[in-house]
């Protein structure tokens, strides 16, 4: 949308209103919806200009007074902090703040430890957002609130969204004028210098959302200082906590340093520390090796992403560590398969392999919970190594995984599987297309469902793009024989998937590649049967494919699609009156589709054409659904070009009279939505210029102006002269102005909020406030 700010009059009628705003409101996202209303306004070029000029700072003064409700206090705050952010307009704010006695920033001052976390929010927002001005003023307020103690104690805030707050704040002061504040280089070192054992849980949160912050911040002094204080000793304690919230935030950290640090040995500790406390018999073993197992697999995803750590000592470890978690993989589910030994297997992985083999050894092959837990997390290692790696070995293992029972049965798990195995085939086909001809038997694994087959079938595509006709003929004969057999699941899910597939097939890849999957694998009698599935998903994603095959298919077969017996007068109807609206959508394009192709001369057959009744475009004409109204705007829009314009035999133009498309489509032309009388009236704007430049009157006179809608009289015969008398009344410049989302926001803005605003007249507290209503 071009103009989604709002006009000065409203925005200086909710400024205005907006001290008196009810305090009896209950619903406190109404507030958070007026300050969104006013940000609208700070699009302006000009708008903190304008707020001054409105005396924007008095009426903000307004709305901290003693009586005033303090979420009507917040949200002047947090609308100043989005003054103090406007591009090349905030410093005329920010300067304008600190002028005379600096009531706001007093008031500021005052209650950065108010009860309430809304007003603790607001004023952690106004600071941030000041932060850029960087000059003496707000060295002054950073001072006033005391800014190293104000910053930590609202770290430790029991509010998420202020500690959310506070560690941007960190962020945004940790690093300026080319150095780190020392007092909040002191303030980090209080808050992780405090002993692991007398943390609350809001002190761990507060110290990794700290770390969090300091890793985001690109400057190589914050770097070397994060890695220096959150080193693998001090963030082990957090990795093996109580409580998994803290573990899970801990193994994100884990997984930054894993990316920024250029410590050779520090894969060594991460793997020793990792493995530290599985030989301890206790109950908390089990969280031990899923920490151990969630460890291992943000080494294998991240050290290969890091430069300075990816020499190839630690990319043989990283094979080490997928090699431990495929032979943890293979026990789980009882599967014989010798894991080759690497010689990145170090002791210290070698003991954490065993200690879960042995956890293991309690518990009931591949049914356990714990069991369960711990394959899960053993594949994910598997899949992050596949990310970046292919290698013939760990594929095998792969391979093997996905053929056992025991995997397909657990859904999870066969997913995980799965998306190792897409990984390594998106890397290996850029060696070697050979090792995609796998492919086409795993489609045909009826285990994997529609998510994983979708996903395989994304692949497929690239795989086809990529690779030459002579090289992928095979594949495709061998493929197309894959998705005839999930044409037929019993899972629609998995039907529906495999339609989808064609259609992408057809609508991507270049028609003498689609066809050696489309016509030489014989797919069109299976696509046509779905139009007569029992579920209406698999009948609309039929159709669709349908309409995409004959697209981009050659004369030859789209002629073969038009006389398919499945697709006659009676199955097109059929489809068409379907009770679901979004098969009755695919319907209509499909019949659309045939019928341009007819119309243009590029086919044979009129079933299409006979499909429909002069009732039945009338119904859809006013169907609920505005999506099936455009579609059927355009069939009737190419009804009546062929009609009037298109070469036409007697008994086809006697059908078409029949079907008064031409006079459905000018009663169209009211429909309540923009969509709808957008197709009508390029269509009836195409026709009537058609009709003029036959005329030959056009350049002569040059009285027709194109979008115009002035009348010009030309002369037809019969039903061509009545019809383009009526083109004539139509104002076509007035409907062409009525279909832009630009007047319709206008309009909408102009009629309601506007007139409801300025009206405000009543006790602001009785409840009739415009406010109330956003």
């Amino acid at each position: 949308m071009a103009n989604t700010a709002i006009s000065p009059a409203v925005m200086r009628g909710v400024l205005e209103q907006l001290p008196v705003m009810s305090g009896k409101i209950v619903d406190d996202t109404r507030h958070e919806k007026v300050l969104s209303y006013m940000r609208l306004f700070l699009q302006s070029p000009t708008c903190i200009e304008q707020l001054l000029g409105w005396k924007l700072l008095d009426i903000a003064e307004s709305c901290l007074q003693l009586n005033s409700d303090y979420r009507v206090s917040s949200v002047a705050i947090r609308f100043l902090g989005d003054c103090l952010a406007v591009h090349r307009q905030g410093r005329d704010a920010w300067l304008a703040i600190n002028q005379g006695d600096q009531c706001i920033l007093r008031w500021i001052i005052e209650n950065v430890d108010s009860q309430h976390a809304l007003v603790r929010f607001a004023c952690l927002y106004f600071i941030r957002q000041a932060a850029v001005m960087a000059d003496e003023r707000f060295d002054a307020l950073v001072e006033a609130v005391d800014y190293q103690r104000f910053i930590l104690r609202r770290l430790l805030d029991s509010s998420y969204f202020v500690v959310t707050e506070a560690c941007a704040l960190l962020g945004s002061m940790f690093y300026r004028g080319g150095s780190m504040d020392p007092a909040l280089c002191e303030l980090v070192e209080r808050l992780i210098g405090r002993s692991f054992e007398a943390q609350s849980t809001p002190h761990k949160m507060a110290v990794l959302a700290t770390a969090v912050i300091l890793f985001a911040i690109r400057e190589e002094p914050v770097r070397v200082y994060a890695l220096e204080q959150f080193s693998q000793i001090r963030l082990q304690m957090y990795l093996f906590d109580d409580d998994r919230l803290i573990r899970d935030k801990a193994l994100d950290i884990l997984e930054l340093t894993l990316r920024l640090s250029s410590d050779s040995a520090c894969l060594a500790r991460v793997v020793e520390s990792l493995g530290s406390r599985l030989s301890q018999r206790t109950a908390k073993r089990k969280v031990y090796a899923l920490v151990a197992l969630r460890g291992l697999a943000a080494i294998v995803k991240d050290v290969p992403a890091n430069s300075a750590l990816c020499s190839p000592e630690a990319l043989s470890q990283c094979l080490g560590i997928v090699h431990s978690a495929l032979a943890i993989l293979l026990h789980v589910y009882g599967i014989r398969h010798q894991v080759p030994e690497s010689a990145g297997t170090t002791k210290t992985l070698a003991a954490i392999e065993t200690e879960i083999l042995d956890l293991m050894d309690g518990s009931q092959l591949g049914a356990s919970a714990i069991a369960n837990s711990v394959a899960c997390e053993a594949a994910r290692v598997v899949r992050e190594y596949c990310r970046t790696t292919f290698d013939q070995r760990v594929f095998a293992v792969l391979e093997q995984l996905l053929e056992n029972r025991a995997v397909q049965r657990n859904a999870q798990q066969l997913q995980l599987v799965l998306d190792a195995i897409i990984h390594s085939l998106r890397l290996a086909k850029q060696a070697s297309f050979s090792h995609l001809l796998v492919l086409p038997s795993i489609v045909a694994n009826f285990a994997i469902q529609a998510p994983g087959l979708k996903l395989l079938f994304d692949l497929v595509l690239e795989s086809i793009s990529d690779q030459g006709d002579v090289d992928s003929a095979q594949f495709v004969q061998l493929l197309a024989q894959s998705v005839k057999a999930r044409l037929a699941d019993v899972e629609w899910e998995v039907r529906d998937t495999a339609l989808e597939f064609i259609s992408a097939a057809a609508n991507t890849l270049e028609w003498s590649r689609a066809q050696g999957l489309i016509v030489d694998g014989d797919l069109l009698g299976d696509v046509v049967s779905a139009l007569s599935d029992t579920e209406e998903y698999v009948r609309a994603s039929g159709a669709q494919a349908l309409v995409a095959i004959l697209g981009s298919a050659d004369a030859e077969f789209r002629q073969l699609v038009a006389d398919h017996s499945g697709l006659g007068s009676q199955q097109l109807e059929q489809l068409v009156n379907d009770s679901e609206a979004f098969v009755k959508r695919a319907a209509l394009d499909l019949v659309y589709a045939l019928g341009d192709h007819a119309v243009s001369g590029r086919l044979e057959g009129r079933e299409w054409m006979h499909c429909l009744t002069y009732f039945k475009l009338y119904q859809m004409g006013d169907d609920p659904d505005f999506e099936v109204r455009v579609r059927c705007a355009k069939i009737l829009a190419l009804l009546a070009r062929w009609m009037h314009f298109a070469s036409i035999t007697a008994s086809d133009r006697a059908f078409v009279v029949e079907l008064q498309a031409d006079a459905l489509l000018l009663d169209m032309c009211t429909d309540s939505s923009r969509y709808v009388r957008r197709v009508c009236l390029d269509g009836l704007l195409d026709m009537k210029l058609s009709y003029e430049e036959a005329s030959g009157n056009v350049e002569e006179t040059g009285a027709v102006e194109g979008r115009s809608g002035k009348r010009q009289t030309v002369e037809y015969g019969g039903d061509g002269e009545s019809f383009y008398r009526k083109l004539c009344d139509i104002d076509f410049a007035r409907l062409e102005s009525t279909l832009t989302a630009e007047h319709l926001y206008q309009e909408a803005l102009d009629t309601q909020v506007e007139k409801e605003m300025m009206t405000e007249t009543q006790d602001p507290n009785i409840g009739n406030n415009i406010l109330d209503c956003y």
